[in-house]
């Protein structure tokens, strides 16, 4: 990976030289951590508008512009940043370019489509809330993490309705400034591609905003919580559990035991609780980290009459040392697989790229593969001792007859 800075602008490039395509991301590092409480959501809001037009474009030209060569456009606000990404033949950089410029620094915000565009992200938000795993995720974030950190991306309710176009406006010009961007390209990157960049970046003035964070969130364990929705059949089941964050060495044993315990039809979960028992039909592990501390949850949907069963084998599948002894080598090999896998996809490598950005971590692919090669299954054992054993919160989402989960706390 190469680095240089264009108008105050840090850019990472990675080259594929074979390539026929170009990705590029602009990363703005502003989430809906920073927003104060009033303003909830007021940065997924900007990404929106985004795309209802911008000084140059209008909102169906900065669509058409990416799309009619074959090319794909999108963004995401996740808590601690924004992006704008694309990917496009190698000979349509430029004008995809321009428009991820144009999303970035020069959205419009007119009331009239700010009026428009809140339809359609409250109807995001009620789609969200009737999907259960979107509800029961969301729920066990903003209750581990009670403040900025676990509140919703999207925002609540009564901040979606009130935000006015003027806010956006105050919000962005504030807060949407180069020194707070990155840009990452992967693909068939010219020279004639970083100097077009220059220029068409050199115009852009510094916002007064600062990159401010709260501080990093401490986990707050509740008693046993579940949400009664009788249209549902399956009781939907998270469990979650403080670890490390990616600061911390135990972050690549974690990466291990994490991929053992939850990932694939092999892993330890899937084997143990689906494919032996028939519990369930989905069942998996994920990691949410930031820099100083992370969540790791076990997820699962089953029928309510299987709530105690169910119970009963995870606490068993999670307390047994041999089990994950035995699924070492499972875990570390096809972690590293799974990197591998990435570095013959420019896409790819960039969506690594930005992830460690929006962490402010500048850590390579190549990094994190020789960090895990060096986890070793004493690493592993203690990392399993470490994050598995003691309290973990419990979170359920289904109907009525579930709500025996309220008398399952999980103590491994």
């Amino acid at each position: 990976m190469e680095k240089c800075t264009i108008n105050d602008i840090e850019t990472f490039i990675i080259p594929f030289d074979k390539a026929r395509t170009v990705s590029c991301a602009f990363l703005i590092k502003k989430g809906s951590a920073h927003e104060p409480e009033e303003l909830a959501g007021i940065s997924h809001f900007i990404e929106h508008m985004a795309f209802r037009g911008t000084k140059k474009y209008d909102h169906f030209s900065l669509k058409y512009t990416v799309e009619v060569v074959g090319g794909s456009l999108n963004a995401f606000t996740d808590k601690l940043a924004t992006a704008y990404y694309a990917k496009v033949p190698e000979f349509h950089f430029e004008k995809t370019a321009d428009v991820l410029k144009e999303l970035t620094f020069h959205p419009v915000f007119s009331p009239e489509d700010t009026e428009i565009e809140r339809k359609i992200i409250i109807e995001e938000y009620k789609m969200a809330q009737d999907d259960p795993t979107s509800k029961l995720f969301d729920t066990l974030i903003e209750t581990v993490w009670p403040g900025p950190y676990g509140r919703p991306i999207i925002g609540r309710r009564e901040t979606i309705e009130k935000i006015s176009a003027e806010d956006l406006r105050e919000y962005h010009r504030k807060n949407y400034s180069p020194s707070d961007t990155k840009i990452v390209l992967a693909g068939k990157v010219k020279d004639q591609y970083l100097k077009f960049l220059e220029d068409i970046l050199k115009d852009l003035k510094k916002s007064e905003g600062k990159n401010d964070l709260p501080p990093s969130p401490s986990f707050h364990f509740s008693e046993p919580r579940y949400i009664v929705r009788n249209d549902l059949e399956q009781v939907h089941v998270a469990i979650a559990k403080p670890v490390c964050g990616r600061e911390d060495e135990d972050i690549y044993p974690l990466f291990v035991l994490n991929t053992a315990l939850g990932s694939g039809m092999s892993s330890i979960l899937f084997h143990e609780i689906r494919e032996k028992e028939g519990f369930v039909y989905d069942v998996f592990s994920q990691l949410y980290t930031l820099k100083e501390t992370g969540i790791l949850i076990v997820y699962a949907a089953l029928s309510p009459e299987k709530i105690e069963e169910f119970f009963e084998k995870l606490r068993a599948v999670l307390s047994s040392r041999d089990l994950f002894m035995r699924n070492f080598e499972y875990g570390k090999m096809r972690y590293l697989g799974k990197l591998e896998m990435i570095t013959d996809n420019p896409a790819g490598m960039m969506s690594f790229v930005i992830d460690n950005l929006s962490h402010s971590s500048l850590e390579t692919l190549e990094d994190r593969v020789e960090k895990v090669k060096t986890v070793t299954q004493e690493k592993y054992q203690r990392a399993y001792e470490k994050f598995l054993s003691g309290k973990w919160s419990v979170f359920g989402i289904g109907p009525e007859s579930g709500r025996i989960l309220e008398n399952h706390e999980m103590i491994v």
